[in-house]
């Protein structure tokens, strides 16, 4: 990195960082950076006093040495008041920016319109590394304000050496080799950090895994503690070697540097006795330049350490700028503007899509194209991997496809703002998410402005089969809290799919909503009756008109959806009725047959 390039990083950096600071926190950013910079000069104002008491001292002079002694005391006091307020100031501080941090990662992935990012490696592994780092980028601000204190108490240091002598101007020179082995060993750190990304990611998957309750029948059924123990002790020797040799590397690199600085150091303190011992420095600036010189020393240790500590803040900021500017591309990317329609008429048309995810050169879907009616129910049948879940998050938005288009009546879904219609659609997916809260939240989140509508929940839950849900507290009812690791209630597989279900139908009209294996943890019975209520809810004209997609690998479902897509290897093999594609005997009666023949 070229040094004016470096230099320009680095302010960037230290700007980005008092940025958050005084988003986070305005006033009590200010009050630590003013008490920090007023510390440094009460500092340097003391050491210069210490002279004066020495110079008075040596000369006898009673009254000059009373005025020097009660300066340097009173500056003593103030910088001591300056730092207490400092020390007050800076952890709520470094509080309030992690909180903001770690808000404002929320706010910079939930407004990437797409889960391109999580499906790329480099991308994941970028944010893993920023999720990690949020306490680094506090304590980056930190790291900013000590070497604005170092920078202003180091220059009047060096210009009160001038005036002592010349010569020790050139003490500063020998911390440049200190200064490049320090960002050599960064760089190195810096490589492997970057190398142990992804297994660092993969380590995390498997320690959760081993440690999840959710995961601890199958853990002990198949004995796979051990193995879990074993591939996680086999990636972490493998990130330590990386480490440990970049640390090594590090190492050897530092002591090159401390070494040239030390001897700078004896040098200067060998020519600092020889200039008292010609008379050309007085007791007093004998004293001060002593006194500076040594604190020169240990100033330019810490300012080289934390320079080396603010190459990784560099390294994390930089990371945190690219999540930032991929939000924003990201947003800006789903150039869609229009509102979505008020009311489905016609419905929604998939016209002859293809899509491939990133990174990868084969495609998911090839040349589909579906007719999904407004009042209808399509089912989409097809072998795991033929791309229904794919096509699901295609027709809600979470990928643009990658050819072809899907028309919400006759508006191009990719004109419609992303948000719009998010907040039209609605859906229950078999990978949900347990949501440990109050019940009554965590059914209303499936309409956020309703969130505290009780008779809406009450009505969601009966609507999924879910009312007796509601009992399972008398007294507590819908606020009682769900999760152990909260003293909540334990629900089932079933009884938390049966939320998600709910969830999904907290909002009213919704122009589509999607059923992805939503009720794979209810028994055959139960999803066949919960269904059936869709289904004749929809064809009432209750539902205002949505179009229903139905995915479920039970066929006792899905043959009561008015049309059934058959998918296989990405495109639509057979469309229509139930009776229909029997009396076809390809591949949905063949898959229908297999599982009919189960029960006979």
């Amino acid at each position: 990195m070229k040094p004016l390039e470096g230099l320009r990083k680095t302010w960037r950096t230290a700007a980005t960082l008092v940025g958050l600071a005084f988003s986070a926190a305005p006033r009590r950013a200010g009050v630590a950076i003013v008490t920090e910079l007023l510390g440094a000069l009460l500092t340097l104002l003391a050491s210069y006093q210490i002279q004066n008491v020495v110079q008075a001292a040596a000369t006898g002079d009673r009254e000059h040495a009373l005025r020097a002694g009660l300066t340097l005391a009173v500056t003593g006091g103030l910088g001591a008041l300056s730092y207490f307020v400092y020390a007050q100031a800076l952890p709520r501080l470094i509080e309030a920016v992690t909180v903001h941090l770690d808000s404002e990662l929320v706010r910079l992935t939930a407004r990437i319109p797409t889960l391109e990012y999580a499906d790329r490696p480099v991308h994941a592994d970028k944010i893993q590394l920023i999720r990690g780092q949020s306490q680094m980028l506090a304590g980056g601000l930190q790291a900013v304000m000590l070497n604005v204190r170092m920078l202003v108490t180091l220059g009047g240091t060096f210009v009160i050496l001038i005036g002592i002598d010349p010569w020790l101007a050139l003490l500063p020179i020998f911390a440049i080799p200190r200064a490049i082995a320090g960002a050599r060993a960064r760089k190195l750190q810096v490589r492997a950090q970057e190398a142990t990304a992804e297994p660092m990611r993969l380590r995390g998957h498997i320690f959760n895994h081993a440690t999840s309750p959710v995961a601890g029948k199958e853990l002990r059924i198949f004995g796979l503690g051990a193995e879990l123990a074993k591939r996680y002790r086999d990636i972490s020797a493998t990130t330590r070697h990386l480490n440990v040799r970049a640390n090594w590397g590090g190492a050897i690199w530092s002591s090159l540097g401390d070494m040239a600085f030390t001897l700078g150091c004896v040098g200067a303190v060998a020519w600092l006795v020889v200039r008292a011992a010609e008379g050309a420095v007085t007791p007093g600036g004998v004293v001060l330049a002593a006194t500076l010189a040594t604190g020169l020393i240990i100033q330019m240790t810490f300012a080289l350490q934390f320079a080396q500590y603010f190459q990784a803040i560099m390294t994390t900021v930089e990371r945190y700028e690219w999540l930032v500017d991929f939000s924003n591309t990201a947003a800006k990317a789903a150039s869609g503007e229009a509102a979505a329609p008020a009311i489905l008429r016609r419905g929604l048309t998939v016209e002859g899509v293809s899509f491939t995810y990133p990174d990868r050169d084969k495609p998911v879907l090839s040349d589909v194209s579906l007719e999904l009616p407004a009042g209808r129910v399509i089912a989409l049948v097809g072998e795991n991997g033929s791309g229904k879940s794919t096509l699901v998050k295609l027709l809600c938005g979470f990928y643009p496809p990658s050819a072809g288009r899907i028309l919400v009546d006759d508006t191009d879904l990719a004109d419609i703002a992303p948000a719009a219609w998010r907040e039209r659609i609605s859906g229950a997916f078999q990978d949900f998410t347990n949501f440990e809260v109050a019940m009554r939240e965590s059914v209303g989140l499936g309409d956020l402005p309703r969130l505290g509508d009780r008779e809406r929940v009450g009505a969601a839950l009966g609507r999924a089969g879910a009312a007796d849900l509601a009992k399972l507290d008398g007294e507590r009812g819908l606020d009682v809290m769900l999760g152990k690791k909260w003293g909540g209630v334990d629900l089932s597989g079933g009884q938390w799919q049966k939320l998600a279900l709910s969830r999904a139908l907290m909002r009213d009209h919704p122009l589509l909503v999607v059923f992805d294996e939503p009720a794979a943890a209810l028994d055959a019975s139960a999803e066949h009756d919960l269904f059936e209520r869709f289904a004749a809810e929809a064809r009432s004209g209750q539902s205002g008109g949505r179009a229903t997609l139905l995915i479920s690998h039970r066929f006792s479902t899905v043959r009561m959806a008015d049309a059934i897509a058959v998918l296989e290897a990405g495109r639509i093999a057979e469309f229509g009725s139930h009776q229909a594609l029997m009396a076809a005997g390809g591949k949905y009666a063949e898959l229908f047959e297999i599982q009919a023949s189960a029960y006979r």
